[in-house]
């Protein structure tokens, strides 16, 4: 049977190489390229393309009051935030808010909480939630950031929020905000200023201006 298999495909090749008028060199050179064409269809046919690959991105939340590191979801009862827009005119107004509420009833500036904000008076209108750059109580750029816990004679020392990414890179990380925040602060609560420091990574963006207390801040 195998020498039968042997003869017909020796019969046949010596007819290609009759009918193409090549000898053995080139028909190596022919089944050479015939192997490559197969390999790149093969390929084609298996790989995987980019659109299957689905990048799958955790959040990271780090948090550290006076240089004490702990779990935010275990200090406060509700973790949210909020982005917004408006428009006023050819300007664009944009704002990001965190919050963190000691308890968990209805968000408001008079329960005991912590806030990251960041408001932005001359955004880019490019559709995304929030430019990236530098954002301080001192407003560069019209980019002001407020880092705080709110209560009776509150006041902010300084602060720098670095926000990296808050969607521009696309695909998974639309809807998700990367930002690095320092900073000093008044503690109404204890009656002296705090350190802070904040990093936040993959961390989604809420749209729903009900979950904070601070949209008031867009007017």
């Amino acid at each position: 049977m195998i020498n039968k298999f042997k003869n017909w495909h020796s019969s046949v090749m010596m007819n290609y190489m009759d009918k193409l008028n090549i000898g053995m060199y080139g028909l190596a050179w022919l089944s050479w390229g015939k192997g490559i064409i197969m390999g790149i269809i093969l390929m084609m046919l298996l790989g995987c393309s980019k659109d299957d690959v689905v990048e799958e991105l955790q959040p990271v939340f780090e948090i550290s009051l006076d240089g004490e590191s702990f779990d935010p979801y275990e200090r406060y009862a509700k973790i949210t935030s909020f982005a917004g827009t408006k428009y006023e005119g050819d300007t664009v107004k944009k704002i990001f808010i965190l919050y963190l509420q000691v308890d968990d009833g209805e968000p408001r500036l008079d329960r005991q909480h912590f806030a990251l904000y960041t408001l932005d008076s001359d955004a880019n209108d490019d559709g995304e939630l929030l430019d990236v750059g530098t954002y301080t109580w001192e407003n560069p750029d019209n980019k002001y950031a407020g880092v705080e816990i709110p209560g009776n004679d509150e006041y902010v020392v300084w602060n720098e929020v670095i926000v990296q990414d808050a969607g521009q890179l696309g695909g998974a990380h639309t809807g998700l905000i990367c930002l690095t925040a320092e900073g000093e602060f008044y503690n109404p609560y204890i009656q002296r200023t705090m350190t802070v420091s904040m990093t936040l990574e993959n961390f989604p963006i809420g749209q729903d201006i009900t979950t904070t207390p601070y949209g008031y801040l867009l007017d």
